[in-house]
């Protein structure tokens, strides 16, 4: 079994990036990069063969390093929208990206906006939501309506309640004060 590993990468002041990577390998891919020189960094600090960049949706705030990193190394791009800049495999609900260390199914999960995906790898529990799933909340709608947001939240249910979520921004507290703010009876 290879030993797959996520370095959380801080982005702009509330944003994450996440490299994934085999140490055994040495291959590594990138989820949302918003800023790229902490993330190519990262990637020649630890002797990792960048193989491709993956994207849940078409805010910049996920996607404006992409041109940087593939100045650094030409990789495709998975992502769920031809207009989002490098783009080479568009991906779509159920479908199946195979890496040489790691795979992902990739669920739609419209609401936050309308082509929002997310990625999980069943053999290692991992799921990279975007901004569909933040600690304590939900993306907020920008394209989708309540019900495909609810509906999106719903698809992820069914996972192993033991899975690793890993979200697109650190929104934790400002999210626990406004469920504090409309929960008179809540408790710290």
């Amino acid at each position: 079994m290879l030993d797959i590993k996520v370095a959380i990468i801080n982005q702009l002041s509330d944003n994450y990036s996440y490299v994934i990577y085999s140490s055994k390998l040495n291959k590594a891919l990138v989820v949302d990069p918003a800023e790229s020189k902490s993330i190519i960094d990262f990637l020649k600090n630890n002797n990792l063969s960048f193989e491709g960049i993956l994207i849940t949706h078409n805010h910049t705030d996920h996607t404006s390093g992409i041109k940087e990193l593939l100045s650094f190394k030409t990789v495709d791009v998975y992502s769920p929208n031809l207009k989002i800049l490098g783009t080479s495999k568009l991906i779509k609900d159920m479908d199946s990206i195979v890496f040489e260390f790691i795979d992902f199914k990739i669920m739609a999960t419209p609401g936050h906006t309308l082509d929002h995906v997310i990625f999980y790898n069943a053999k290692n529990k991992l799921l990279f939501s975007g901004d569909l799933l933040f600690s304590l909340g939900c993306g907020r709608i920008f394209e989708g309506n309540p019900e495909q947001m609810f509906k999106s939240l719903q698809c992820i249910n069914d996972l192993p309640s033991d899975t690793l979520i890993y979200c697109g921004h650190e929104y934790t507290l400002n999210n626990y004060k406004f469920l504090k703010s409309i929960f008179d009876n809540h408790k710290a």
